[in-house]
């Protein structure tokens, strides 16, 4: 039981956790002209993992642009993936304006070659995406939070 006295601040700290965690889950968007980028995401590896494959949804599209490079230094290089386990290489991912496109399990994805060091559950990595006519976002790719 709460003491009387003490049930404003606690009541105070529950609102201000629960603000704090609104924020937190709003970070995973990312904004660019034109595009928004919902929260990058990725399994865990294990130890000796020479790829991973990395998805995220791409929404509030006004205009059609192509993702055209990605860079971060867990890997040698970052591929563009069409769909299923051994999809092809592709030289962009396109987004078309009006309906949210999915990058993800079965879609069209990106793939993470050449790994240097391990994805590990909870963390979080540096990369950054070049659009052609929106331009870089650099973003934080959630592991094992999806």
């Amino acid at each position: 039981m709460i003491p009387t006295k003490l049930r404003p601040l606690v009541c105070a700290i529950v609102l201000l956790g629960a603000a704090s965690a609104a924020t937190i889950a709003d970070a995973h968007e990312y904004y660019l002209q034109g595009i928004t980028l919902v929260h990058p995401w990725a399994d865990p590896t294990k130890p000796g993992a020479t790829s991973a494959p990395v998805y995220f949804t791409v929404t509030d599209v006004a205009q059609g642009d192509r993702l055209v490079k990605v860079v971060t230094p867990l890997a040698e290089k970052v591929e563009f993936r069409e769909a299923g386990p051994r999809g092809k290489t592709l030289q962009s991912l396109g987004i078309e304006p009006g309906a949210d496109t999915e990058f993800t399990e079965g879609k069209p994805h990106l793939l993470l070659q050449g790994l240097k060091m391990p994805l590990q559950w909870g963390r979080s990595y540096e990369m950054t995406l070049y659009f052609e006519k929106a331009g870089p976002v650099q973003v934080q790719l959630s592991v094992g939070a999806h």
